[in-house]
């Protein structure tokens, strides 16, 4: 029992990556790859990735949505908690790294259950809710531009079932959520992002440190 949650230091961090970490050879190569790109450290850290597959199977997910790509690690995780019919709508701005994404789930034997949907991602929501499946879906993962993902957040609302969980990623953006000197457009969302969650009474809340921060908002 701890008063409050201690700092994970280096040493901290290997032991619980070496007792926990179940890690894959689709997952490893992904890392890899990512390693060689300029934006590599966009990638979801893998212990992030398996919670999300923890998560989604544990609420027995079929439909989940993600908003932001990358190259497919946490499409990747989260794929694996749905069953063989189960889908997971992709949504990304670019398809610049979908090559790439799309070899990674391939490799992994879940490419059958994801659909990449290429373009603004509030204009792909606001559409999926005249569809039949919405108010349906199970899971949702946010890790996008963080200027929108107030708007991500409340079109998850509408798409997602009660019970659903919305997990939306970088809530400490690198530690920057605490320093008044910094004022970039991203981390003034993230601030107000906190702020509103918080206050939110239509979901049950919680700001898990893992990662850079994932918010957990279950639809009451």
């Amino acid at each position: 029992m701890s008063a409050r949650t201690i700092q994970v230091d280096a040493r901290l961090h290997d032991w619980l990556v070496t007792h926990s970490l179940r890690d894959t050879d689709a997952h490893r190569t992904l890392r890899e790859h990512n390693l060689t790109l300029e934006d590599g450290g966009m990638q979801t850290s893998p212990e992030q990735s398996q919670f999300m597959t923890f998560l989604a199977r544990s609420i027995r997910s079929v439909r989940a949505i993600e908003i932001g790509v990358y190259t497919g690690a946490s499409a990747m995780a989260i794929a694996t908690a749905l069953p063989p019919a189960g889908r997971l709508v992709a949504c990304d701005i670019s398809d610049e790294h979908l090559e790439t994404a799309r070899a990674t789930w391939k490799a992994a034997g879940v490419d059958d259950r994801i659909e990449s949907r290429i373009g603004p991602a509030v204009e792909t929501l606001a559409a999926m809710l005249d569809e039949p499946e919405a108010g349906h879906y199970d899971f949702m993962y946010v890790d996008a531009d963080k200027e929108n993902s107030l708007n991500y957040y409340e079109h998850g609302l509408k798409l997602l079932r009660p019970g659903g969980i919305i997990a939306i990623d970088n809530m400490f953006r690198g530690g920057d959520v605490v320093d008044p000197a910094v004022q970039d457009e991203s981390t003034v969302a993230t601030r107000e992002l906190a702020r509103f969650l918080i206050e939110d009474e239509r979901i049950d809340y919680s700001l898990v440190p893992i990662g850079d921060g994932l918010a957990l908002a279950r639809i009451a």
